[in-house]
């Protein structure tokens, strides 16, 4: 890794609403941010500085978070209040009550406000309620501010003035409900209690001291909050945004930056450092990784053919089996070849005139012998001489005879060219058979006619006849006719 020698503004992160100031001495660099007006550092101060002196190393960190906008506090108050549904069961009335109550929000937000007007606590709004029942009781907890600038003194009169005063109209949304089952019931006030008041921020914010007094922020990017509190992102997550509730998961092989506002990456598969950072090396041999700051020695039986494996070592390949490091997984052995070794790249081949029968040898004496042909007429059809040759641990016949050699065949091709031979001789028999009969034929019609000649002349010829003989080409008539006439007169 290669580190910087001087110090580069570049390496600082982006800092919203805030206004940069940097200045240069001698190599070393300092630089400034004020917040913009209605905006504060997470920790109330609206002025920060980060400094270098050297090596790009910054103090007391390039990554200063942003300034957050803020808000004043505002003066809450919550109470109880408990209602009689006359006599009815109130679970048949919640619903209908609950509606009644979301109508008339402004309704008693404004008898609050005419309750304590002599006060001037300013306007009181209700934010929320929450509505629950039990026998013949609703009970619904209110939650307000008071709006505009007032004392808090006034304000706190006034809720205590709401609290123990006898005309209890004021938190009244009606004087009946209808109730299931067409049942109207009459709802009075039973109690209000449970009062709480003073400053409180909003939701999603914090309370902070400033220079400009106790204000309202959001959480800062980095953080996310509970509900009541800022709370850091555990390690593997991140929050690059302010105001949030929740945090991001970081994408694997990296980790949680410092501040938490990003994720940085981590050595690689295969390669590790003390911070799993910087300076990473890869894993030495027969070891494998496990994370970015640690290797593991391969377990007994197993290892790696390099360094910097990413994953986990592999055993050996077994007897007969090979692959492109030595290493599970594995492939057996091609036929005609075997390997005794473990933990082998290739494997060995049989000799020429060798083969085996299966894969995954491994023995030179699973190589057995091929089984030579007889290269001689028999398989050779027509061939007085041939011999056996070897290619790729098969054997075939090469015809010697007449320097016909040059057409060479593999026992399959050898029955190929005597079963045509056979088709062969067997239409030529055909074709010599047509013409035999043929010529006996011509020879028939031919004694039938001096046999009617000689009816007619009262001659009898004396015919003498020596047929053919085959002599393995062509059927020859070797005979002769002689012709005798005896005169019968």
């Amino acid at each position: 890794m290669t580190s910087a020698e001087v110090c580069l503004k570049e390496t600082l992160s982006d800092v919203s609403n805030a206004v940069q100031h940097c200045s240069e001495n001698s190599g070393s660099i300092s630089c400034s941010y004020m917040c913009e007006n209605g905006y504060v550092f997470y920790g109330g101060d609206i002025r920060r500085t980060t400094n270098c002196s050297g090596m790009n190393v910054w103090n007391p960190s390039p990554y200063l978070e942003s300034c957050l906008k803020y808000e004043k506090q505002v003066y809450f108050a919550k109470f109880d209040v408990t209602y009689n549904i006359g006599g009815t069961l109130a679970a048949g009335c919640l619903d209908t009550f609950i509606k009644l109550l979301s109508e008339s929000n402004v309704t008693i937000s404004n008898k609050i406000d005419a309750l304590c007007s002599l006060l001037s606590p300013g306007n009181f709004m209700i934010d929320s309620f929450f509505s629950t029942s039990l026998n013949f009781k609703i009970t619904t907890t209110f939650r307000g501010r008071f709006n505009g600038l007032s004392s808090d003194k006034s304000r706190n009169t006034c809720i205590d003035l709401l609290a123990s005063s006898f005309d209890q109209s004021a938190v009244l949304p009606a004087s009946s409900v209808q109730c299931s089952d067409n049942i109207q019931a009459k709802v009075t006030v039973d109690t209000m209690s449970n009062f709480e008041v003073g400053n409180r921020c909003s939701h999603n914010t914090v309370l902070v001291t400033t220079i400009l007094g106790d204000l309202c922020v959001p959480c800062p990017a980095g953080q996310y909050s509970n509900g009541s509190m800022c709370m850091s992102c555990k390690n593997g997550f991140y929050q690059d945004e302010a105001d949030q509730n929740n945090c991001k998961r970081c994408e694997p092989n990296t980790i949680s930056r410092v501040d938490r506002q990003a994720c940085v990456s981590m050595c690689p598969p295969g390669f590790t450092s003390t911070d799993g950072l910087t300076d990473c090396k890869p894993c030495e041999r027969n070891s494998f990784w496990k994370n970015a700051t640690h290797c593991e020695n391969c377990p007994d039986g197993y290892g790696t053919r390099e360094n910097g494996v990413p994953d986990k070592a592999g055993s050996p390949c077994q007897h007969g089996h090979y692959s492109l490091d030595g290493l599970t997984p594995c492939k057996p052995c091609p036929l005609h070849h075997y390997q005794y070794l473990k933990g082998q790249t290739s494997c060995q081949e049989c000799k020429n005139k060798e083969r085996t029968y299966e894969t995954g040898r491994i023995s030179s004496s699973e190589c057995v012998p091929i089984e030579i042909p007889d290269c001689n007429g028999t398989t050779l059809f027509g061939c007085k001489k041939g011999q056996a040759e070897f290619q790729n641990h098969i054997a075939f016949c090469v015809c010697l005879e007449d320097q016909i050699s040059s057409s060479t065949t593999t026992p399959q091709g050898q029955e190929k060219t005597t079963l045509i031979t056979l088709i062969a001789l067997l239409c030529k028999s055909f074709v010599l058979n047509v013409i035999l009969i043929f010529r006996m034929c011509r020879l028939s019609s031919k004694h039938n006619k001096k046999e009617k000649s000689a009816e007619n002349t009262n001659k009898a010829p004396n015919v003498e006849y020596d047929y053919v003989e085959d002599t393995g080409s062509t059927y020859q008539e070797l005979g002769h006719v002689h012709h005798n006439y005896n005169n019968t007169e």
